[in-house]
């Protein structure tokens, strides 16, 4: 592409997908200029800041009832009686209506895997426990952390029990798992 038709595309463009044209004409010019050449990967340096809301729809009293009350909810299936946790709006199994139901936050390791590298969130806690959790009462899995001291004594079939972080922001991070017992 040539500076001029480059030069049109950015003042046309720029501004809908939120870069400053003088941002991306700089980056173009630095671009052409450098020793890399015009084939080179063309990078814009740009900072977002962005602003989202947005609904957990049929499983939001999921995350209030741990963010407000430090509950671990599921639904039942009101056709085939089985338990959902994550919950469902629906039963996947008979498309049966579901409706809500406390479950006790202990239950046992079904599958783990030991994380070593993270991102940023995360990164204080490596090495640390992902796993698969079926809550006594549920007919499903739950994937979370599992806080250990000493993540070498992992298992499947481990008992744990639900922890409720003291900071909650309504994010399924708000919860985690230890060894029960």
């Amino acid at each position: 592409m040539d500076k001029q038709t480059f030069l049109t595309w950015a003042g046309r463009n720029a501004r809908r997908i939120g870069v400053k044209k003088d941002l991306v004409v700089q980056a173009f010019e630095k671009a052409m200029t450098s020793q890399a050449g015009p084939d080179a990967p063309f990078e814009v340096p740009d900072t977002m800041h962005i602003n989202m809301r947005y609904s957990y729809g049929g499983q939001s009293r999921f995350f209030r009832e741990i963010f407000e009350n430090k509950r671990l909810m599921g639904t039942r299936c009101s056709a085939c009686s089985k338990v959902f946790c994550p919950p469902r709006t629906n039963c996947p199994h008979c498309y049966g209506r579901t409706e809500w139901v406390e479950l006790r936050g202990t239950g046992k390791i079904l599958s783990y895997t030991t994380v070593y590298f993270a991102t940023s969130s995360y990164i204080k806690q490596v090495p640390y426990i992902v796993a698969y959790i079926k809550l006594d009462g549920a007919d499903t899995a739950i994937l979370s952390n599992v806080e250990m001291k000493d993540i070498g004594k992992a298992r499947v079939g481990m008992e744990v029990k639900v922890v409720f972080r003291n900071q909650r922001d309504g994010r399924i991070t708000d919860i985690y798992f230890r060894e029960n017992g």
